[in-house]
């Protein structure tokens, strides 16, 4: 949870969209602030969706974190609970049952994991497939996350690998040999975002290959380098047979410093749409997702994340850090 120190006042007519556009010595960059978060992170990610199906009509949206925009609740609104169930195709959720708060191998706690559940299902009553990423110590953990989200209709991931750098070392569940074009039929799936432990980017691709996961969400990247629309066409095909998802990572709330948009001056002076640095990973800074010169650098020219992705012939976007919008939302700006 986020820390909020604002006045109960102020959370009031934060919560109501008012404070800023009422408060007239707010700095430039916060007077440029959107009347309310919730709803601006909704209208990014419909702008992501519509620019991708004007290039690409079958191209798909995964979603990752935020999964509270599926309900009603505080002061998140019903017109935005029915724009994220168009503009994405699917919701996934980490550590619902094991790794809450970076505690790997942990039991989520009770009342985080109940919240957890009830946005998921009204995602999943919405239509939306719901995946699950459980970072567990051992395989009866794993087992016994898999197991749980089986029984709510849920498709499980589990790793004792944070850094999602290695293949995990536990059976995937519902091995499924058919084709599988859309996130509404995946069984299983692999996320594996950070090749460097491999000994080339051959033995990657490879390794990738090799396995029978009806989707891959790895990088758009190995290395300093892009996937070519080759390498992508082959992680396609499962081992066993049959046509799979493969999705490529994006971040929609955090710059990284690895990445090829990053300018090394913005460590020492920040452009006024970055904002601090996730003290939980390492060279990832929180961005005002609504800023314009954040956008361009998703999407909308042929250097942009989005675009590159599209050129790559992937299937789909893993859209990360959507819940950034409640960092905002609490009075972090």
């Amino acid at each position: 949870m986020m820390n909020n120190d604002k006045t109960w006042w102020q959370r009031l007519f934060l919560g109501l969209g008012i404070l800023a556009a009422s408060t007239a010595t707010l700095s430039g960059s916060e007077a440029s602030a959107p009347a309310r978060y919730d709803t601006a992170m909704v209208g990014l990610l419909g702008e992501l969706h519509d620019y991708a199906h004007r290039h690409n009509p079958r191209f798909q949206l995964l979603a990752n974190g935020g999964s509270s925009l599926y309900l009603p609740i505080d002061g998140n609104t019903p017109a935005n609970v029915g724009k994220m169930l168009q503009v994405v195709d699917g919701q996934l959720a980490e550590s619902v049952h094991y790794g809450f708060d970076m505690k790997d191998g942990e039991k989520t706690p009770p009342e985080e994991k109940e919240f957890f559940l009830q946005t998921l299902d009204a995602a999943k009553a919405g239509g939306l497939p719901v995946f699950v990423l459980d970072y567990v110590k051992d395989a009866p953990q794993a087992a016994d996350a898999a197991q749980q989200c089986l029984t709510k209709g849920y498709i499980p991931l589990a790793t004792p690998y944070r850094d999602l750098d290695q293949l995990p070392p536990y059976p995937s569940a519902n091995i499924n040999t058919a084709d599988v074009t859309r996130l509404q039929d995946v069984k299983n799936y692999l996320i594996l975002l950070n090749p460097g432990k491999f000994s080339s980017r051959e033995e990657y691709l490879s390794q990738l290959q090799a396995t029978d996961y009806d989707m891959l969400i790895i990088d758009l990247y190995a290395g300093d380098t892009l996937l070519t629309a080759g390498e992508v066409e082959k992680l396609k095909h499962k081992a066993q047979g049959g046509r799979r998802l493969v999705l490529a990572y994006m971040s929609v709330g955090e710059a990284e410093t690895y990445r090829h948009y990053w300018q090394p001056e913005w460590k020492k002076k920040r452009p006024h749409w970055l904002d601090a640095p996730n003290d939980d990973w390492e060279d990832n800074y929180r961005v005002k997702f609504w800023m314009p010169e954040w956008k361009h650098l998703l999407y909308g020219n042929p250097n942009a994340y989005l675009d590159e992705i599209l050129a790559a012939g992937f299937d789909g976007a893993f859209l990360d850090v959507i819940d950034v919008y409640q960092y905002f939302k609490n009075g972090n700006e």
